[in-house]
């Protein structure tokens, strides 16, 4: 087995600043957006009586998957004994705990009373999943730092302790995280005991797919090598999922579409012509399955890396649609109050709204996901995360992979190792 060498990225160059103050802009303004909204109320949002879980929650449950996702990347070298992956298993497990704090970052901000923060941890409800959630989400971040120390240490019995935990208690987040909505049986659009294993399976897919643009980029622009073999590899994984995700999807909604109780929620979503109609059939299925799905089958593209990471950018595209598609259409859906009698009411009951978000919303969205470049650049500065050489040392038994073409200028193996490089 080869040896690796991690060393932290030097960070002198005028673009890697450019792109820090950029960040940096931005959660500031997502900071003062974020006390403006608290201090001001719900009324600066597009949200109402009716639709209380708004935009940031989706990217809540995004987050939260694309974490689970980048363990699962990090523990192929543990549980599943790949140890060709170990080159990546350092960054992918610093983007597990990086997008789990960015997804409790923007549930936080959203909240009424922030400085309730800590009431789930002395006031627990063992029946609410939402209580219980607060102590399964900050042991899932201890776990995973603990498993990037362990990896830090360069201490294998640990790291592989560590590693297992951590893509167990992933699972776990996730299906809990999934659990919330699909125990809902009061709304139709979301009762349903397929939605914590298609959490899971999303996850893991677009995890996948953000594992490699991420990891790609990374290595182009540190100027340092990796070998394409390591996005095949992948691709072929994250074809699997996303077959996973399309069946898991189309048997949820064909179902509800069968049941009459359900029937009047998936035709407003499959067949309204609004909105939700347009994120059902373009950008899940479309742009999120079927495209990728295609690109990854078709010999002409699959063992080319730009159409791979092409592949990955429409997937979680896709998966953004579909998470959209479990937090909103469920809640600007009309509800029976009373079956079977007309109710008018002041405050919106039984009728079908709509949500738009407005302008402090989207510098809310905006500095979340700079929130994340953020720490991640803070990241490859400061800690030893990155491989000198991201070489792939599995020994090819079957038939020679196709070489994809590096067309990058300036890539190419790192001579020696940087200053502060760790084996």
């Amino acid at each position: 087995m080869a040896k690796y060498y991690f060393s932290r990225i030097e960070g002198k160059s005028g673009s890697f600043w450019v792109a820090t103050a950029i960040c940096g802009g931005l959660v500031l303004g997502w900071l003062v957006a974020t006390l403006v909204r608290f201090v001001k109320g719900y009324y600066l949002t597009g949200m109402s009586n009716s639709v209380t879980w708004a935009g940031d929650k989706v990217i809540f449950v995004l987050f939260v998957g694309l974490s689970a996702g980048s363990l699962m990347i990090s523990g192929l070298a543990v549980i599943f004994k790949q140890k060709e992956y170990k080159v990546l298993s350092r960054v992918a497990a610093f983007n597990s705990v990086l997008f789990m704090v960015g997804a409790l970052a923007a549930l936080i901000g959203g909240w009424g009373r922030p400085d309730r923060i800590f009431l789930p941890f002395y006031m627990v409800n063992p029946r609410s999943l939402l209580s219980l959630n607060a102590f399964i989400y900050m042991s899932y971040m201890t776990i995973g730092v603990l498993y990037l120390w362990a990896q830090f240490k360069e201490n294998e019995r640990w790291t592989n302790v560590m590693g297992t935990m951590a893509v167990i208690a992933a699972v776990f987040v996730h299906s809990g995280t999934g659990f919330i909505f699909g125990i809902i049986n009061g709304r139709d659009m979301y009762f349903s005991s397929i939605t914590p294993l298609a959490f899971v399976i999303a996850a893991l897919s677009s995890g996948t797919a953000l594992a490699m643009i991420m990891l790609y980029f990374t290595f182009k622009y540190t100027k340092r090598q990796i070998d394409t073999r390591f996005f095949l590899q992948l691709s072929k994984i994250m074809l699997a999922l996303i077959i996973f995700v399309f069946y898991l999807v189309t048997i949820e909604h064909l179902t509800h579409l069968y049941d009459p109780e359900f029937q009047f929620g998936e035709k407003f979503v499959m067949f309204g012509g609004n909105f939700f109609t347009f994120v059902f059939w373009v950008q899940l299925y479309l742009v999120g399955l079927l495209i990728p799905a295609f690109i990854l089958f078709n010999p002409g593209t699959r063992n080319k890396l730009n159409w791979i990471l092409g592949a990955s950018a429409c997937h979680i595209i896709g998966v953004l649609g579909e998470r959209m598609l479990f937090i909103l259409p469920g809640q600007v859906l009309a509800q029976p109050i009373m079956p079977g009698y007309e109710l008018t009411s002041g405050f919106q009951d039984g009728i079908t709204v709509t949500y738009i978000p407005r302008l402090i919303e989207w510098i809310q969205f905006a500095g979340i996901f700079a929130l994340i470049g953020f720490i991640y650049l803070l990241g490859l500065k400061l800690l030893p995360l990155m491989p000198v050489e991201g070489i792939f040392v599995k020994p090819v038994h079957e038939e020679a992979v196709e070489e994809v073409p590096v067309e990058e200028e300036g890539v190419g193996p790192v001579e020696g190792l940087p200053e502060g490089a760790q084996a």
